[in-house]
């Protein structure tokens, strides 16, 4: 039986239905829906063209000029870093665009507001500044300290460079060419990777031309600095060498030109290493209980000696060059508990307990002293070696000690030692062994198995020069900034080098020598190199000072 299909009222075509308006208030339809969409055009016309200018009236500041990277201050709050684009509401601003080390673009600046179509259309005011270098010297300390600290962003340098000429709109003084010249090369100090390198020759780059492009001028003033830096550094090979890929380093060492290099370089080590260093000249200082003793003066063979093993294979940051060393005195022991007590007492601003002030000022880091109790060491370590004192610390009880030296020496230098007179002191009259006491450690502390501290000061037997400890209990802190491409950027000329190790700028991070009872012994020989902040405080960081006297 087939199957009946049933209709509903839903099934009607739509066009079947219709509505019909109906007046209201006696106004037909067509006219008041009129009015209803011309309302509508209206008000969406309103938001559109004036709504946004009635609510957020003013006008778009564009910020541009040099340098980049400049802080806006609008009414003295922050807005942004150049170059940038801020919403600056109607009427009168104090607006500055500033930066350390450059001068300050500040002005009382009336800004417009319009109403009308400010969505469509932003309102736009180009703010354009131009900051001048006013502290060549702060600007390039600081950039040189972030570049040493933060080896992973090399662009520091090229970045910077590129910004004190465009202060300079490409006319640069000559004063301030040579302090960018003077830059670029002690950043070279720092540089240990190709992409490292790559920056310095972009900064090269950069400079020869102004911060311009010219093939020629660039080629031209880059090669002129190089020859220039040939003449300062006669290792200026092995930096190159090490700075490259691995690759490339391989295909330079395979050049006629590294070859010639290294023959010279070693035959001018070789000569040295025959030399036997002079004996010790006995003699002795001595103030608050620290005994300072004689250390001659001589030609030290300073880094990895055993450079006829490495050059020509391999380069690295350790290699040994010469380094002309002056006659001075350095401690027999580590400064003590019992003998940085000493100081405290008689200078407060020392003490732990004004440790919130020194840390307030960046002289010391939260570990400072953290040993003690109170204002004093604690019992049973009077004659441990100090620890948890920072390089700023130590140097503030140098310069205390050299107070008290005077009365008996008088023009007396008391200070932290070199990098170069550690490592000379150290050696005890050696060559060519990597402990002080010769080819095996001996007795020295740092290497007492078990060893959960330091040992007192003094346990170890004397090297060559009378000093006890050299190879461990804690590192000490040197008084150089610590470089580490230095040894690579050196000469063949010992007296040249001392000068360019007393030329190191100065940065944050500073040398430490000797290892810890914490090292392993195969870390570390008389010749390793490690660095802290200056404001650094740890229980494996200790201090010996040296003296020079007149």
């Amino acid at each position: 039986m087939p199957r009946r299909e049933q209709t509903t009222p839903q099934d009607a075509e739509l066009s079947d239905i219709v509505v019909r308006l109906k007046p209201i208030l006696g106004v037909k339809p067509g006219l008041y829906l009129t009015v209803l969409y011309a309302l509508a055009v209206l008000l969406a016309l309103f938001f559109v063209l004036f709504y946004p200018g009635l609510h957020r009236r003013g006008s778009y500041l564009v910020f541009t000029g040099a340098p980049d990277r400049a802080t806006v201050l609008i009414d003295g709050r922050y807005g942004g870093s150049t170059p940038c684009t801020l919403f600056v509401a109607k009427g009168s601003h104090r607006i500055a665009v500033t930066k350390p080390f450059y001068s300050t673009d500040e002005r009382q600046e009336k800004v417009p507001g319009r109403i009308f179509a400010t969505l469509l259309v932003p309102q736009r005011t180009t703010f354009d500044y131009h900051l001048g270098l006013i502290d060549a010297q702060g600007l390039f300390s600081w950039a040189l300290d972030d570049f040493a600290r933060n080896p992973i962003i090399p662009e520091i340098v090229s970045k910077t460079v590129a910004e004190v000429i465009s202060s300079y709109k490409g006319d640069i003084p000559q004063s301030v060419r040579q302090e960018l010249s003077s830059f670029i090369n002690n950043a070279m100090y720092f540089v240990t990777t190709e992409q490292q390198n790559r920056e310095i020759l972009v900064a090269l780059s950069g400079l020869a031309a102004n911060g311009g492009f010219s093939a020629q001028g660039n080629l031209l003033g880059v090669v002129e600095q190089i020859e220039q830096l040939q003449g300062d550094y006669d290792n200026l090979a092995s930096w190159t060498i090490l700075t490259a890929s691995k690759e490339r380093s391989k295909q330079i060492l395979a050049t006629p030109w590294a070859s010639a290099y290294a023959a010279r370089y070693l035959e001018a080590i070789r000569r040295l290493s025959q030399e036997p260093a002079p004996a010790a000249s006995g003699g002795s200082l001595g103030a608050s209980g620290v005994i300072l003793r004689s250390i001659p003066s001589g030609t030290l063979l300073m880094g990895r000696d055993d450079v006829e093993s490495t050059l020509g294979r391999s380069i690295d940051q350790l290699m040994a060059h010469a380094v002309a060393v002056g006659r001075f005195f350095i401690a027999e022991t580590e400064v003590t508990n019992r003998q940085y007590q000493a100081f405290v007492d008689a200078v407060p601003e020392w003490r732990p307990s004004n440790k919130d002030v020194l840390l307030s000022t960046s002289l010391v880091s939260d570990g400072y002293l953290a040993a003690w109790s109170g204002d004093t060491y604690p019992a049973g370590s009077a004659d441990l070696p100090v620890t948890g004192v920072s390089w700023h610390a130590a140097s503030a009880y140098c310069a205390w000690l050299q107070s008290k030296l005077a009365a008996s020496h008088p023009g007396a230098v008391v200070r932290l030692p070199t990098e170069a007179e550690w490592e000379w002191a150290a050696r005890g009259g050696l060559r060519g062994k990597p402990y002080p006491a010769g080819e095996k450690p001996g007795r020295s502390v740092f290497f007492a198995e078990g060893i959960t501290g330091p040992s007192p000061a003094g346990t170890s037997e004397p090297n060559g020069y009378g000093l006890r400890d050299m190879s461990g209990n804690v590192w000490e802190w040197c008084a150089d900034s610590y470089a580490p491409a230095l040894y690579l950027l050196s000469s063949l000329d010992p007296e040249k080098n001392r000068r360019i190790a007393a030329a190191l700028p100065e940065i944050s991070e500073k040398v430490v020598r000797g290892g810890s009872w914490s090292n392993q012994r195969e870390l570390l020989r008389v010749y390793t190199r490690g660095s802290q902040p200056a404001d650094w405080c740890t229980p494996q960081l200790g201090f010996r000072p040296a003296a020079t006297v007149p």
